[in-house]
């Protein structure tokens, strides 16, 4: 298949409902191993029950890939904690995190044991840096029209780990506050979502609205954080987000396509914030594991919901566990 047939095809078809509403639930940080916090798995299938979403996107650092080690242990553990999903035939996606980076595994070989789950509809790329990234079309009710588009984006994982000549040290430097150790989203994945962009734009005959998840947020969530009253923010903004090293370039390539109206992360544990910023809808996903840093009172998933006469605007809120 060529890079449109790619990006057209889907194991599951999205569509919305007949009331032109679709809903999603994203996961963010679940980052548990094989002796997990039943709490975890507990409150996820609570809170599939509770909003009924159409899919569900795990945003990343889904294990604790510093503990996993082997294929085995990957397989057992998805097995756990994709069963709140597979079990209720509820379609999934994923995009990885750092955590999920750190298991000494192929990350292609990683990504297809993924897509070997009967309700995973996630997709990876082979020929750019970074693993998880695609697109999702979601098509009308009624027709096969596209309506809407939703991206995943491999933030990847520490910048001495990529193809970028980065030494140690660069730790001991002077950065910005919210810059940490963290890689970037690479130029070629810059790319491959404004080329995939453009060719679904000449394929539907219009440019089609979308959202873009990232674990690891750019710069200008910070925008959010420093400028609660200017943006609408809403939510909690305790922890400095430890983003990438450097500004990958992601935030202004956004702009200027003008497709992309909302970009979810998740990676700081005890953020989860919304705010809007130069027209796009900037969103943080709280922790949804227990064994991870954070407070109890965050702990949930972030709800997003689209409408099919109004694809610009994403309603979204946090759903969080000590509510159920």
């Amino acid at each position: 298949m060529n890079n449109l047939e790619k990006n057209l095809y889907l194991k599951h078809d999205l569509r919305f409902n007949k009331n032109g509403i679709f809903k999603i639930l994203m996961l963010s940080d679940i980052q548990e191993t094989l002796r997990y916090d039943r709490r975890t798995l507990e409150s996820m299938e609570k809170l599939l029950k509770k909003e009924k979403p159409d899919l569900v996107i795990l945003g990343g650092d889904i294990c604790d890939g510093t503990v996993l080690k082997t294929e085995e242990e990957l397989r057992e553990y998805l097995n756990i904690f994709t069963s709140p999903m597979e079990q209720n035939m509820i379609l999934w996606c994923h995009v990885f995190g750092n955590h999920d980076h750190d298991i000494e595994l192929d990350d292609i070989k990683k990504a297809k044991i993924y897509e070997e789950y009967s309700y995973c509809i996630s997709k990876h790329t082979e020929d750019i840096y970074g693993t998880t990234n695609f697109v999702l079309p979601v098509r009308s009710c009624k027709t096969d029209e596209i309506k809407f588009n939703i991206w995943g984006l491999d933030s990847n994982n520490k910048i001495w780990d990529s193809n970028i000549d980065i030494k140690y040290d660069v730790r001991e430097y002077k950065g910005p506050a919210n810059t940490g150790e963290w890689d970037i989203v690479h130029f070629d994945q810059l790319m491959w979502y404004w080329n995939s962009s453009v060719e679904l734009e000449k394929y539907c005959g219009k440019k089609v609205s979308g959202m873009m998840v990232i674990h690891i947020p750019p710069h200008e969530f910070q925008f959010i954080v420093d400028n609660p009253e200017m943006t609408g923010a809403e939510g909690s903004a305790k922890e400095i987000m430890n983003i990438g090293m450097f500004n990958s370039g992601l935030f202004a390539a956004l702009l200027q396509r003008n497709d992309i109206k909302c970009i979810a992360g998740g990676h700081s544990h005890n953020d989860c914030f919304s705010g809007d910023f130069c027209g796009i809808k900037m969103c943080l996903d709280a922790c949804a594991g227990y064994s991870a840093y954070g407070s109890d009172e965050l702990r949930g998933g972030r709800v997003f919901i689209l409408k099919e006469d109004d694809t610009d605007n994403i309603e979204t809120y946090m759903s969080f566990y000590k509510d159920l």
